[in-house]
């Protein structure tokens, strides 16, 4: 039998014995708990838009983690889900459009195409959307 080591999708270190399978402590799996009533009103929000929503929380929470729960825009404390091409112009929520955003960078972004976006550097919305390219090279690989 093998044995796989689990990692807490908050923090990553490894979860031991008898503990949660996303989890390591009480902390992150308030965390993810959170994360995941966000996702759900996101997939409320889908359905009622007629909307595709194929965000899972593992997958979420390996976006938060890259960007170290922090906004993906300013680096500062993250507040919300934004959707990078938002619903309106066709965006929709799944790994490949979501990241993590401060109030301040969702407002300074609103509702625009990244390529509209001149609030925040294009630089930054350059590197993004590279990591959301990645990130949906990557689920297609999984599905398939």
């Amino acid at each position: 039998m093998v044995y796989i080591e689990k990692r807490c999708w908050v923090c990553n270190k490894v979860i031991t014995w008898g503990q949660s399978d996303t989890a390591c402590k009480l902390q992150c799996r308030d965390r993810l708990y959170a994360e995941s009533y966000r996702i759900e009103r996101h997939k409320e929000a889908s359905y009622i838009r007629n909307r595709p929503c194929r965000l899972q929380l593992g997958e979420w929470a390996e976006t938060l983690r890259h960007y170290k729960w922090r906004c993906a825009f300013c680096k500062g404390p993250f507040e919300s889900l934004d959707h990078f091409v938002p619903v309106s112009k066709g965006g929709a929520t799944w790994v490949g459009n979501v990241v993590p955003a401060c109030l301040q960078c969702q407002i300074a972004k609103g509702n625009l195409l990244p390529q509209e976006v001149e609030a925040i550097p294009q630089e930054i919305m350059e590197r993004i959307a590279l990591y959301l390219q990645r990130r949906d090279r990557s689920s297609l690989k999984q599905t398939q």
